[in-house]
């Protein structure tokens, strides 16, 4: 290590310029005379022997009387020790400033980047307490079970909880309490990143394998949150099975385009699909509740009137459903609705029945 270094470094403990250059002088020189030391370093003369008593006050050196001041460096275990306990500390303190500036609550930007995923979902938490309408969830089975408080006052808000679980065969998810306060459980063998979407507005993402270093995504958000949404569907939970869902409440729809992969055989096949619809008018913003019959399955794939049950990619596009309702014909849309009655927030099946 180079002499100014030393020297630095000295300086960051708490010794003054003069104190260091003297000190780590009589370190390579051993016992000499306090003039001596002088001429080789850059304390003046007239200032040695001020300097050489406060570092004999410091426990650093001690002085010797001869004819002329001698000083000579003490055995510096304890000076070594002090310092080591000096550094431990600062490294403690620049780690400590580094956890709390990463777990530091999200601000209300656009988007948020943290390096801690713990900061993600530990966010998450709280937006799960806050929803007013819709969760979905892709996250292992301990982390949902962490958020069982949370998804109990999500439930008795009437929010519709769907969760993806990755399972860790230690929990057993489909008989866990907290499948009580989950709207529907699906369970997927493949891992991947922790995902919450929140009310349309709200999308996080951490990605949690094979990443070099982690990192976690909060977007408060209209539009990129539809994005999250088709890989939520897509991926994360239209292909996998259910192993749970909520018998306290009849069958609800968050996706427009799940409903009608499901009411489409119904509908074709002549049933009456009675439904609820909870939705949002394009124009105003107003929210509004529906109820009527389902009449007519419209979306834009060719494989439509064709009698073959739709796939996800063939309502990629506009897929409407068509109510009649006591005050008339309602059309209702899918997420980002423009043309439609409603855009549909949520769809609730209230009964199918056959006629003759």
């Amino acid at each position: 290590m180079e002499r100014d270094e030393i020297l630095g470094g000295l300086e960051d403990a708490g010794l003054t310029s003069y104190q260091a250059d003297a000190y780590l002088t009589l370190l390579d020189m051993g016992v000499s005379p306090a003039v001596d030391v002088a001429r080789n370093c850059s304390v003046p003369v007239p200032r040695i022997y001020d300097v050489l008593t406060e570092l004999e006050q410091m426990a650093c050196v001690e002085t010797l009387d001869r004819e002329t001041l001698h000083a000579r460096a003490r055995e510096p275990a304890e000076f070594v020790q002090d310092l080591h306990e000096k550094s431990d500390r600062l490294s403690a303190v620049a780690e400590e400033i580094e956890d709390r500036w990463e777990a530091s609550p999200l601000g209300d930007n656009k988007m948020n980047v943290t390096k801690r995923v713990d900061t993600v979902v530990d966010h998450v938490e709280g937006l799960i307490r806050e929803a007013d309408s819709t969760v979905d969830l892709a996250l292992t089975d301990e982390q949902l079970v962490a958020y069982e408080s949370a998804l109990t006052e999500a439930i008795e808000s009437d929010v519709v909880v769907r969760a993806s679980v990755v399972p860790s065969g230690e929990v057993g998810i489909a008989d866990h309490p907290v499948s009580d306060v989950v709207t529907e459980i699906r369970e997927r063998p493949l891992p991947g990143p922790f995902c919450a979407l929140v009310d349309r507005t709200k999308a996080c993402l951490a990605p949690t394998t094979r990443m070099p270093e982690p990192y976690g995504v909060v977007i408060n958000d209209d539009i990129i949150p539809f994005i999250f949404r088709w890989y939520f569907q897509t991926c994360l939970w239209a292909n996998w099975e259910t192993v749970s869902r909520c018998r306290e409440r009849p069958p609800v729809y968050v996706c427009l385009e799940e409903f009608i992969r499901d009411a489409y055989p119904l509908w074709w096949d002549d049933a009456v699909v009675s439904v609820t619809v909870r939705g949002m008018e394009p124009d105003s913003g107003r929210d509004r509740v529906v109820s009527g019959v389902l009449t007519d399955i419209r979306y834009s794939a060719p494989s439509a009137r064709t009698g073959r049950r739709p796939t996800l990619t063939d309502l990629s596009g506009r897929a409407t459903i068509v109510l009649w309702t006591p005050e008339g014909r309602c059309t209702v849309g899918g997420w980002g609705a423009l043309q439609e009655d409603l855009e549909v927030k949520r769809v609730t099946v209230d009964g199918v029945e056959w006629l003759g």
